[in-house]
C-alpha cells in the first residue's frame, strides 16, 4: 500500500513539474534595472518606474496598504506607488497637529487637525492617477502618491537605481515618473521585451529636479 501511494506522488511530482515548464507565466521570472539621472547626469531619487504588460493580462494580486507618516514636519515618504484599490495610513508623530488635504480629481480627501499619536482611518485610493497630498497648517509639506494599475513598480533610491523582479517574459511598455512632472507632463515611456538577457534601462529627465521645501523655506 505505502509502494503504491509512492508511486503515484512521484507521478503526480512530475506531472505538476511538466506543467509548470509549459507555462509562460511559471516558466521564467526576470529581473530588469533601472538607472535615472538627471539632464546633467547625476541619480534621481525618487522615480517610480512601472511595467504594464503589452498583449497579456494584469495578473490578479493582493492590495498592499501603505503608511505616509508626518515626521519631522515632513511627510514621509515623499513619494509613494501603490496599486488601484490599496490603502494609506497618515499616522502623526509629530509635536505639532496636522490638517492632511488632497484636491486631487484622483482621489479628492481631508483629515481634519489631529495630535500626535493619532492614526486616522486609512484612505482607500480606488482610481488611478497622481494625487498630491498636502499639510493646510504648514505649507511647505507635500507628498505624491501614484495610484498604479499595474502591480510591476518600484522606485529608484538615492544612487539613482532600481529593480524590477518576477517578471514573466514577454512585451511591456514601461514608463518613469518623477514629481517634478506632475499631472500635466508625461512620464518617459518606451517598450521592451523582457527576458533572462534583458539590457539595464536608463532613464535621463530633461530637467534638474527641483529640492524639496523644507519647513525654513515654508515660513
Amino acid at each position: 500500500m505505502k509502494l503504491l501511494f509512492l508511486q503515484k506522488y512521484r507521478l503526480l511530482l512530475t506531472l505538476a513539474m511538466a506543467l509548470a515548464g509549459s507555462s509562460p507565466m511559471l516558466a521564467h521570472a526576470a529581473k530588469l534595472n533601472f538607472q535615472a539621472v538627471d539632464k546633467n547626469g547625476s541619480p534621481m531619487a525618487d522615480v517610480v518606474v512601472y511595467a504594464t504588460p503589452v498583449g497579456m493580462p494584469l495578473p490578479a494580486s493582493e492590495k498592499i496598504d501603505a503608511t505616509i507618516s508626518q515626521n519631522d514636519m515632513q511627510f514621509s515618504p515623499y513619494v509613494t506607488a501603490i496599486r488601484t484599490g490599496s490603502q494609506v495610513k497618515f499616522p502623526n508623530y509629530d509635536k505639532m497637529e496636522h490638517h492632511v488635504k488632497s484636491f486631487s480629481a484622483v482621489k479628492e480627501f481631508e483629515i481634519k487637525t489631529y495630535e500626535r499619536g493619532v492614526v486616522p482611518p486609512p484612505v482607500i485610493f480606488d482610481k488611478p492617477g497622481i494625487v498630491i497630498v498636502y499639510c493646510l497648517l504648514h505649507n511647505w509639506m507635500r507628498a505624491y502618491v501614484l495610484v498604479l494599475d499595474t502591480p510591476y513598480f518600484v522606485k529608484t533610491d538615492q544612487s539613482g537605481t532600481a529593480m524590477l523582479d518576477k517578471l514573466p517574459d514577454g512585451n511591456y511598455e514601461i514608463k518613469a515618473w518623477h514629481p517634478n512632472l506632475g499631472s500635466i507632463k508625461p512620464p518617459l515611456s518606451q517598450t521592451v521585451k523582457v527576458n533572462d538577457q534583458s539590457v539595464p534601462i536608463k532613464w535621463q529627465f530633461d530637467f534638474v529636479p527641483v529640492p524639496r521645501k523644507s519647513k525654513s523655506a515654508g515660513y
